[in-house]
């Protein structure tokens, strides 16, 4: 009898307590990478998150998605989540970043380098597959998405013929 709870214990791998954001998740691997924290802890897709390890005092560091955490270091290795730094989109099928939340139909179409860009509106595709004219509304601010939002310029002016 004591030889199988010796063996129950030996056997018995050790976990690895992580904190994100106050909830605990448990890790067999003593080093994971940021991806695997965000995922774990629910926030998918993790592009779409900012993961930040907190160190002794008030300081974080920011971790990449491809950054490998030791967790192996003794007590409870603490994280938040927050939005991420940069937003991803297209214009015209065409990829386009921004670390602003928050951007006019204005303001993308001149990043870009739709000129010029009053004689141009923008039609924005939502996830469902909807069409959002910001035709009479050019400089009022559009709240970026994650996953990319779709963009896509429509001119103005009369098309010719030829």
């Amino acid at each position: 009898m004591k030889s199988i709870m010796k063996e129950e214990k030996t056997s018995a791998k050790k976990t690895y307590k992580v904190d994100v954001d106050g909830k605990k998740i448990d890790f067999i691997e003593p080093v994971v990478k940021g991806r695997d924290i965000l995922v774990k802890a629910g926030k998918t897709p993790p592009e779409c998150h900012s993961l930040y390890q907190k160190l002794k005092g008030c300081d974080f560091e920011k971790i990449s998605l491809d950054e490998r955490v030791d967790l192996s270091n003794p007590g409870i290795e603490r994280f938040t989540v927050k939005p991420p730094d940069v937003f991803f989109y297209t214009l015209d099928e065409e990829p386009e970043t921004t670390g602003e939340k928050a951007l006019s139909a204005n303001q993308i179409l001149e990043d870009g380098g739709i000129m010029p860009v009053k004689d141009y509106y923008l039609i924005e595709i939502d996830s469902a597959g909807q069409e959002i004219s910001h035709k009479d509304t050019p400089d009022e601010p559009i709240q970026m998405k994650c996953p990319g939002s779709k963009f896509v310029s429509v001119f103005k002016g009369e098309t010719p013929v030829s």
